[in-house]
């Protein structure tokens, strides 16, 4: 009788839960991911588009930060290979959001190194002086700034009129804001230092002042989600993590707005339709009031942009905002 024999196929997860460690099977599936989620992040893209070295090099660094990470959730949470390429994709996505975060600091940096170099307003301090190669307004002769940030980004928030481009989810990233917006940030916040500042300390106002620009934003997950199962299921905790993946995403949108307001802004979100209680709020007139609502619905038309989710993410704004607000 002939017999024969057969090549057992070895996946991802059999790979793991045998060797303790990944292997061949769950490199070739983390290539496969990563390309997958890459094209989820075109502020990572490189100019001359994706090249196979380029990605070889992303896979690489993500091994070398995320190795032993991945190995630990993998071998005590994974369940079949289907799980493993879940978590293994968000893990990998996760990384990718804390690689596009940086990129987009030193997007903040350019657009605040090109006005300060632009505007005739500001100067760089002069060698042979205290502060040389920091800024300063123009025509003014300070010390070098020390002090806490805080009041720098308070001075920044207060500029009024700021005009934030309308933005797409298409384009590489989301605006800042125009160049007069960003140049009178910048005029504020000098001027409140009283003093010269280093360009890091500049970005650092900016990042503070503009959240959104480091999207796309993330918040962290909680050490422990409660959620209603479907009927009958019982859920492992990787599935867990993978369920409220939706729900996060939309919060992170809706947290980048929310960061994106004043303090005063958000007290009228949480007021909208209550003309009244904005008018005692900004303390004017009924019509001033009604232009307070219409401006702020602008921005935040601004900065939701084109998602697919506005509705979702407008009426989350509005909760994080504390609205709508109960009767007082």
């Amino acid at each position: 009788m002939r017999v024969e024999l057969r090549r057992r196929v070895i996946s991802a997860f059999d790979e793991i839960r045998d060797l303790g460690h990944l292997g061949r099977e769950c490199l070739k599936l983390i290539n496969k991911l990563t390309r997958e989620e890459v094209a989820r992040f075109p502020a990572l893209t490189p100019e001359a588009g994706w090249q196979p070295t380029d990605l070889e090099d992303l896979v690489g660094k993500f091994l070398t930060e995320r190795l032993e990470k991945v190995t630990t959730n993998l071998l005590a949470l994974a369940t079949d290979d289907a799980s493993v390429g879940r978590l293994l994709r968000k893990s990998i996505r996760y990384w990718l959001i804390d690689q596009a975060r940086q990129t987009a600091v030193g997007a903040v940096r350019r657009a605040v190194e090109k006005v300060l170099a632009d505007e005739e307003g500001f100067e760089l301090v002069p060698s042979g002086e205290l502060g040389a190669g920091r800024w300063r307004l123009a025509g003014t002769a300070v010390v070098p700034w020390s002090g806490a940030v805080g009041g720098l980004v308070a001075a920044a928030r207060a500029v009024p009129n700021v005009k934030i481009p309308k933005w797409s989810s298409t384009t590489r990233r989301r605006p800042m804001a125009n160049r007069a917006s960003i140049a009178a940030v910048i005029r504020a916040v000098l001027t409140a230092a009283e003093g010269s500042l280093e360009v890091a300390q500049l970005v650092e106002v900016f990042v503070a002042r503009f959240p959104v620009v480091l999207d796309p934003a993330t918040v962290p997950l909680p050490d422990a989600v409660e959620f209603d199962a479907p009927d009958g299921a019982t859920l492992t905790p990787e599935e867990q993590v993978i369920a409220i993946e939706e729900e996060v995403d939309l919060a992170a949108s809706a947290v980048s707005v929310v960061a994106m307001l004043s303090p005063q802004e958000r007290e009228i979100v949480r007021r909208f339709g209550d003309i009244p209680a904005i008018r005692a709020l900004v303390d004017c007139g009924r019509t001033q009031a009604y232009h307070q609502v219409k401006r702020l619905r602008e921005k935040l038309s601004q900065l939701i942009g084109d998602s697919d989710d506005v509705r979702a993410i407008g009426l989350e704004v509005i909760r994080l905002c504390g609205g709508p607000a109960s009767e007082e």
